[in-house]
């Protein structure tokens, strides 16, 4: 069973921050980027037990060719995107959300 990926404002706005530096770095880039978060919502949505369990239900996907990491916590009804974050960020900055 596919479930639905929901992304909560928070992880939107993670995401055009980062898209935007992408593209500042080269044009093009940000569009690969978008790409690659795509693919990992799809794998997400099919097999959202395929990633350990971090902390009470969070999960984290690596996404390749970029030092981004997607936080989500699956629920029976759907999954929850709550961060798009850069390896190099603290895993304090967003915990609350």
């Amino acid at each position: 069973m596919t479930r639905s990926v929901r992304v909560r404002p928070e992880a939107e706005r993670d995401v055009e921050t980062a898209f935007a530096w992408y593209e500042e770095q080269r044009a093009g880039l940000g569009r690969e980027f978008l790409h690659e978060l795509d693919v990992v919502y799809e794998r997400i949505a099919k097999f959202p037990f395929l990633y350990a369990e971090l902390y009470r239900g969070l999960r984290r996907v690596r996404v390749r060719r970029f030092p981004v990491g997607v936080f989500c916590l699956v629920t029976p009804a759907e999954i929850r995107i709550v961060a798009v974050v850069h390896a190099a960020r603290s895993p304090n900055a967003w915990r609350s959300r």
